[in-house]
């Protein structure tokens, strides 16, 4: 009996060493993150030392005794940090060469823990997004509660073969948290005793999770339930207020248009008037102007005339008279080279009767500068005396340029030159 005792004490030795292996004890060095702002996104899975990130030995925090790092809650005591984060790189060669992985925490208040980037528990905390503004659910009251290592059982899976990384958010429950506290160890374990009781933790997490979706869809239904009463309530007020408003709208378009209606027809009897004293004011000064130009013509025909009979009657032999009837020759020359008052009727014709020629010689091609002197006196409804007397001529050769016109122009001996010539 003697002999069997130490046997049997140095089998479950054996078979205890064998079977727990600390991968993460307390006293390991951690990387931390106290500036009170989100890292980078990457953090929960990130290998190497971020930028603004600073080192030292667990348990980190501050306020309490156990504490072995000092950490910065951000100098205010009334306003401290809500969130402080932590992550350890560390390696594994061979992920199964335990059957079941528990992983203890110790933190005050709450905790959110990554494996890898994915969240594998959380500890006194809130269900949803966690955010750097996000709180504990509760206070850790100072004492054993601090001294808890909260565990979680992981399976070989869960790991990479190689590096990992694991990760924790510390969230306090309020600003004016007097301590803070985070410490963690990751054992591995080949007990098979432990393996029912990770298959519980499984069990029990999908359950808990499957209660809370339900949960969640049970409020969600109630919440969408709630909206459709609540959106079929505004909507009869809003059906109701929307005639109201359209009847209103409608009214006032109505008062408006009848108003614009009322302006709108005084503008346009206001316009009407003045757009023919306007027109009335340029018909008669382009009359006038009109008048002036035949005046002015007529005027240069008597010098043509006039410089015709001198010529006439120059006496070869009366020298003295010669030469001042030549010297009377040249000044009336002089004024009709200078005297461009058919250029200015032109202009006035054109002005009134906008492109009226142009259209009339593209049309008739064949007409002299003569024939279109007859036209624009004809459109201008002067009689045959009155060109006659203008242009010094007979009235009878004023018919026969008529007569010329209408065979150039291909005129059917029913039209009436003057009626065409007012209408083109």
């Amino acid at each position: 009996m003697n002999r069997i005792f130490p046997f049997l004490f140095f089998f479950f030795a054996i078979h205890f060493t064998l079977a727990q292996n600390k991968i993460i004890d307390t006293g390991d060095e951690w990387e931390y993150y106290d500036k009170g702002e989100d890292p980078t996104h990457d953090w929960t899975r990130e290998t190497r030392l971020l930028d603004g990130w600073k080192t030292g030995i667990s348990p980190l925090g501050y306020g309490d005794s156990v504490v072995t790092t000092e950490i910065d809650y951000g100098g205010d005591p009334k306003n401290k940090h809500l969130v402080k984060y932590f992550k350890k790189v560390f390696t594994l060669d061979d992920p199964f060469e335990f059957l079941v992985y528990e992983i203890g925490v110790k933190m005050d208040d709450g905790a959110v823990i990554y494996l890898n980037g994915r969240e594998i528990n959380r500890h006194n905390m809130p269900v949803g997004k966690i955010t750097n503004s996000t709180r504990a659910s509760s206070l850790v009251v100072m004492g054993k509660n601090e001294a808890i290592f909260h565990k979680t059982l992981l399976s070989p899976e869960d790991f990479n073969a190689g590096i990992n990384v694991i990760s924790a958010s510390v969230h306090q429950g309020r600003k004016t948290s007097s301590d803070c506290i985070f410490s963690l160890e990751l054992k591995g374990n080949n007990d098979t005793d432990v393996l029912p009781s990770l298959l519980k933790e499984r069990t029990l997490k999908n359950l808990s999770l499957n209660l809370k979706i339900k949960e969640l869809e049970n409020k969600s239904i109630i919440e969408k339930k709630n909206l459709e009463t609540e959106l079929l309530i505004q909507n009869k007020d809003n059906y109701k207020y929307a005639l109201y408003a359209l009847i209103v709208v409608f009214l006032l378009f109505i008062i408006s248009a009848f108003v614009f209606f009322l302006n709108r027809k005084k503008l346009f009897s206001t316009l009407k008037e003045d757009l023919m004293f306007f027109k009335n004011q340029n018909t008669r000064k382009s009359q006038e102007l009109m008048n002036y130009s035949l005046s002015s013509i007529q005027q240069q025909q008597f010098l043509k005339e006039t410089k015709h009979s001198l010529e006439e009657s120059i006496n070869e032999n009366d020298t003295e008279l010669k030469k001042s009837i030549k010297k009377l020759i040249r000044q009336i020359d002089y004024s009709i080279e200078q005297d461009d008052d058919w250029l200015k009727l032109l202009n006035h014709f054109n002005s009134i009767h906008k492109g009226y020629l142009d259209r009339l010689v593209k049309k008739h091609t064949s007409l002299s500068e003569t024939e279109l002197r007859h036209c624009i006196f004809i459109k201008l409804y002067m009689q045959t005396k009155e060109i006659a007397k203008i242009l010094h001529i007979d009235p009878k050769s004023v018919q026969a340029a008529r007569y010329r016109i209408k065979k150039k122009m291909n005129l059917s001996e029913n039209i009436d030159l003057r009626n065409y010539l007012q209408e083109f």
